[in-house]
């Protein structure tokens, strides 16, 4: 077969047998305008590149075109992310921005040209399209992709090709690379397991049962602490964010979550990047599990209510003044966290905690700073925490002391009071009208200002870290009255002893 035409998309036993290799990326790279362009494209005639396929057995791999071919399914299938395809692949569960996103791509697609069902229907009745459809419509008994076949190699080859292809059309993000070079190994398994809550493409499908059951169960619990609630779409209105913001496309940032968690070390080297399997192989899913492990007792470090749980407020911590999730800072809490719930620095903690957050709260644009002095990501995960422990520290030696004032003394932190460089905005520094940020900041402050705060440290508390204290212990006769209690960090209650 060398031309896809409509009817192979529509249950075709062609579309039956078409697969995406494990090398390839994800396809939720695309737009709705994308998507809307590539079906337009399609429908009137226009020159679309070939996609090129291999065969392997009776099955058909999509080496180049994944998103094409998708956007055209998509159309015929009504299914952009959300419908009983969709439902089916991710175990009846996808992400709510991933529901906003298909259905915005739904409304664009029917608008701009119509959805597939209509042309259907005028198989029987032409005279139910509009006239403008009508061409489209002529055109879709003539219109294909044409497909090119690599020939009959092994599957190294065919990975080979892929890489080779999609560095030069449109080059893979360097984090992606890693991750389909090392797609086999436990970090992969484990941030892809993370990211899809257990469901989706599983690539754990060759381990025993009992091994992927495990993966898939840890998988969505991961999740759903990381990222439930979810972030509504529009400014934000809450400050009872989701841990890790946005969970649809976060593959990137779970990837740096596990390998920092595990103590990974990713080669930095172009040559060692194009090696195959550079962070080994997991053969059982063994070490995969053990992975998720470490990750859930991180994440459980920093939020949720068990007793070593530092229950970080999200808003405080992780988000910008104006909302925005910020991944370099919750890796760095991390590591923060990982050295304070170590031996006697947690009480030293617990008694700087309020003054410490109220300055993080007063001073968001520092973390916006350092990030935009050592770069994203990896980058400025190190600086980071030094702040942190910076501020910290100057509290433990002088409670009273003035923060600014050690941070100005400060050579290394001294470029956080400077005039703040051009291309940092803030929402104080918007035109006349209310923009998104500008909303987003000005709820995110008043809530904070509002929000419950933990009776033993006095620091502000997240709903997914909240425990209920006795004033009067229990040893001592306190009762289980609402008048004897207290909302606390898990950490405060428990470290009261």
């Amino acid at each position: 077969m060398e031309k896809i035409d409509i009817h192979h998309l529509d249950d075709h036993f062609f579309v039956t047998r078409l697969r995406k290799p494990d090398f390839q990326r994800e396809t939720t790279h695309w737009t709705p305008a994308k998507v809307v362009d590539l079906v337009s494209c399609f429908l009137r005639g226009d020159l679309i590149p070939a996609v090129i396929l291999w065969q392997a057995s009776s099955v058909f791999f999509v080496i180049d075109g994944a998103h094409r071919l998708s956007a055209l399914l998509a159309w015929v299938l009504d299914d952009y992310g959300d419908g009983k395809h969709s439902l089916a692949f991710f175990g009846g569960r996808v992400p709510d921005e991933q529901t906003r996103i298909a259905e915005r791509t739904r409304k664009m697609v029917k608008s701009s040209v119509g959805a597939y069902g209509e042309y259907v229907a005028a198989r029987k009745n032409p005279d139910s399209l509009l006239p403008e459809m009508t061409a489209r419509f002529n055109n879709l008994a003539t219109q294909f992709i044409t497909a090119q076949w690599v020939p009959t190699v092994d599957r190294k080859a065919a990975e080979d090709s892929f890489f080779k292809i999609n560095q030069a059309a449109t080059p893979i993000d360097p984090t992606e690379r890693q991750i389909l070079k090392a797609r086999r190994s436990a970090s992969a398994l484990a941030a892809r397991a993370i990211t899809r809550a257990g469901t989706g493409h599983q690539y754990w499908s060759p381990f025993q049962i009992g091994e992927q059951n495990r993966i898939r169960e840890l998988g969505k619990l991961l999740y759903e602490t990381l990222y439930e609630p979810p972030i509504a779409e529009g400014p934000v209105k809450t400050i009872d964010l989701p841990i890790a913001g946005k969970g649809y496309n976060a593959l990137p940032f779970v990837f740096d979550l596990v390998n920092q968690t595990n103590g990974v070390s990713i080669p930095t080297s172009k040559n060692k990047l194009d090696e195959d399997d550079i962070l080994g192989v997991d053969e059982n899913g063994t070490t995969t599990i053990k992975y998720l492990g470490k990750v859930k007792r991180t994440v459980d470090r920093l939020a949720g209510t068990a007793p070593a749980s530092l229950g970080l407020h999200p808003a405080v911590y992780f988000y910008t003044r104006s909302g925005a999730f910020q991944p370099a800072a919750f890796l760095a809490a991390a590591q923060l966290a990982e050295r304070l719930t170590k031996g006697a620095e947690i009480g030293k903690f617990i008694k700087v905690r309020k003054k410490f957050e109220q300055f993080l709260i007063d001073n968001k644009h520092h973390t916006s700073l350092v990030v935009h002095r050592y770069g994203s990501g990896q980058r400025s995960v190190a600086p980071l925490k030094a702040y942190f422990e910076k501020l910290i520290n100057s509290l433990e030696q002088s409670a009273n002391g003035d923060l600014k004032t050690a941070l100005k003394k400060d050579d290394e932190y001294a470029f956080l009071l400077a005039p703040r460089p051009r291309g940092i905005r803030t929402p104080q520094s918007e035109g006349k009208r209310f923009s998104k940020n500008s909303k987003s900041a000005a709820a995110i402050a008043q809530l904070l200002e509002s929000a419950p705060t933990c009776q033993i440290c006095g620091a502000r508390i997240h709903m997914k870290s909240m425990h209920v204290d006795h004033v009067r212990r229990r040893r001592e006769g306190g009762s289980g009255d609402m008048r004897n209690a207290q909302l606390t960090h898990p950490i405060c209650n428990s470290h009261k002893g």
